[in-house]
């Protein structure tokens, strides 16, 4: 699709054919390739065109693209000096374009959100400085008919203004809060999944205080919709890890818009030592770092934040029901009509909003009573095993980590303060050069452990750059 001329001749031929009718057009391309050379296809033919894409580099497509050009572009559109503006999905959501009078959907997606959101560009109306008329023009390619099209009455009903409402976003944004903790209190029904660490934290810190949102394009062509929860136990090491992401990008040499699986996990890996080390509970999943990865990659900035700062957390917090349920001796009966009634009559419905499901509230709530009411029900959750030093020193640090999180963190943390420079970088034992962030070294150990004296302790840790980190493992390799 993005290397045919052919059909990039078809799509702009269309408009050349119909440029008095379709007026100012949004050209929706597969990727940033695509965009580019649609750009320069409709300006082969008389039409003024530009795009709008993440940043590009030299390397990569010989074409520099910044954000100011970007925005440049977007100024020219707005102002009626260019006829048609190319995108991926940059103009999904948030670039108030009103004149636009048609729609190119020259990409497939299987997502019905941003169907309606490309959609959408250009179904303003009269009433929000919009055109009268507009035209959604879809190519559909051989094989590809597999695409989320959205009816006049799917995108009319109940919606006539198609301006971006913050309002109605982040209540969207909110209501994800119970797909994520649906599969959470699924597992608390399952006798052998152990969450003894899960249940050990007060029930307010286990609710997400907000989450980064966001879509990306696979290499396939798939739409992508993302949610990664955040808690009071991840925040920071979220919060550091955007820093450092164009650091991390810049000392890998990432300039690809799809990362390979070997690269992906490389940098998980090394985001994982970085940033999310000792006890964190709700524990982060590997999974949302490499999907904010690949969001990285294709637009060169950190995905956004939505904060639920306007929960009331205490409305659903179980364990302050469950201290009332029994500090107020209140009978079964009594006890099933008031919890039926606090899920069925909450001012907002945050409890059905959280839980997703009745039982899951209910399974939840009745642990809760129990653990005021029969303690000793709970004592063997208590895990009194203890771990002396040697125990771990033939263990890499990422198997000690998985018995002591705590010790782990120790072992590096402890590296890292050797490395420590007075002008707060650090120094790589090997080509003595300095580093201002942890996620650009590793910690590794000076006697490999494969050789008698090599052990997971103090002494034997150092601090390598990325590169030496490599060399030293070909050395040992061969």
């Amino acid at each position: 699709m993005v290397k045919s001329k052919d059909r990039r001749k078809f799509i702009v031929e269309k408009y050349v054919k119909n440029k008095d009718k379709y007026g100012q057009t949004i050209v929706f391309a597969v990727n940033q390739l695509h965009a580019i050379a649609l750009a320069a296809t409709f300006k082969e033919y008389g039409i003024k065109a530009d795009y709008v894409i993440s940043s590009v580099r030299d390397m990569v497509t010989g074409v520099t693209r910044s954000q100011e050009d970007n925005a440049s572009a977007i100024e020219a559109y707005k102002n009626g000096e260019l006829q048609v503006l190319v995108n991926v999905n940059i103009l999904t959501e948030g670039v108030d374009l009103p004149k636009t009078q048609t729609v190119f959907l020259t990409r497939p997606t299987v997502s019905k959100i941003l169907m309606t959101q490309m959609v959408g560009r250009a179904l303003r109306g009269k009433e929000a400085d919009g055109t009268e008329e507009a035209y959604i023009v879809s190519f559909v390619d051989n094989g590809l008919d597999k695409i989320a099209w959205t009816t006049p009455e799917m995108i009319f009903e109940g919606n006539n203004d198609f301006a971006d409402s913050k309002t109605e976003y982040e209540k969207r944004d909110i209501r994800l809060i119970a797909i994520s903790k649906i599969e959470e209190f699924a597992k608390m029904l399952n006798d052998s999944a152990d969450t003894r660490e899960l249940e050990k934290a007060p029930f307010t810190q286990r609710i997400p205080i907000g989450m980064y949102a966001f879509t990306y394009l696979e290499d396939n062509g798939v739409d992508i919709s993302y949610q990664v929860m955040i808690y009071d136990s991840t925040r920071k090491a979220y919060e550091q890890l955007m820093v450092n992401l164009p650091a991390l990008f810049n000392e890998y040499g990432n300039d690809e818009e799809y990362l390979s699986d070997e690269i992906l996990a490389e940098m998980a890996e090394q985001c994982r030592d970085a940033f999310f080390l000792g006890e964190m509970v709700p524990p982060y999943d590997e999974k949302d770092i490499i999907n904010i990865l690949k969001y990285y990659a294709q637009y060169d900035s950190a995905p956004a934040f939505y904060s639920f700062d306007e929960l009331d957390k205490n409305k659903i917090d179980v364990c302050a029901i469950a201290k009332y349920i029994v500090e107020q001796k209140i009978d079964p009966v009594t006890q099933s009509a008031y919890v039926q009634q606090l899920w069925e009559n909450g001012d907002d419905n945050v409890l059905r909003l959280f839980f997703g499901r009745q039982k899951y509230f209910y399974n939840q709530l009745n642990r809760e009573i129990l653990r005021i009411t029969s303690p000793f029900l709970f004592e063997d959750d208590e895990d009194n095993v203890t771990y002396g030093k040697r125990y771990f020193e033939k263990m890499t640090l990422h198997e000690i980590g998985k018995i002591n999180p705590k010790y782990e963190d120790e072992l590096r943390s402890n590296a890292f303060k050797k490395a420590l420079l007075p002008n707060g970088q650090y120094k790589c034992a090997g080509c003595q050069k300095s580093f201002p962030d942890r996620v650009l070294l590793h910690v590794d150990h000076i006697i490999p452990l494969n050789k008698k004296e090599g052990k997971t302790v103090p002494e034997n840790l150092q601090i390598l750059c990325r590169s030496c980190n490599a060399k030293k493992s070909d050395k040992y390799d061969e």
